[in-house]
């Protein structure tokens, strides 16, 4: 009898290991993703020299995925010469349902 309570022990602690192993990897790949994103946007602000229309296609496709997007301009009188780019983006840790938002920041010059 205390073979049979062993054994599914075991095997609901493989099981809640399992789920939380699949959580953190999950988290990691949404993170990477906003990582992969935010330097995306950096180069595309990089290589327009700071269009607004691209400063807008950025922002309606961060929304479009589901992160806040802030780009915030500096210029001098020759015209635009960098920008700060945040990211917030939700971090969620599998079956244990915490959910915070992360930051990411760049600088675009």
């Amino acid at each position: 009898m205390g073979q049979v309570i062993k054994a599914y022990l075991g095997i609901f602690l493989m099981m809640l290991l399992l789920a939380a192993g699949a959580g953190v990897i999950a988290a990691e790949v949404e993170i990477c993703r906003a990582r992969d994103f935010k330097t995306d946007v950096v180069t595309e602000l990089e290589n327009s020299n700071f269009h607004p229309d691209v400063i807008a296609a950025c922002r309606q496709q961060a929304e479009d995925m589901g992160y806040d997007l802030q780009i915030d301009t500096y210029a001098d009188e020759d015209g635009i010469r960098q920008a700060s780019v945040i990211l917030v983006y939700s971090y969620r840790l599998g079956p244990f349902h915490t959910d915070t938002e992360h930051v990411l920041r760049g600088i675009a010059r």
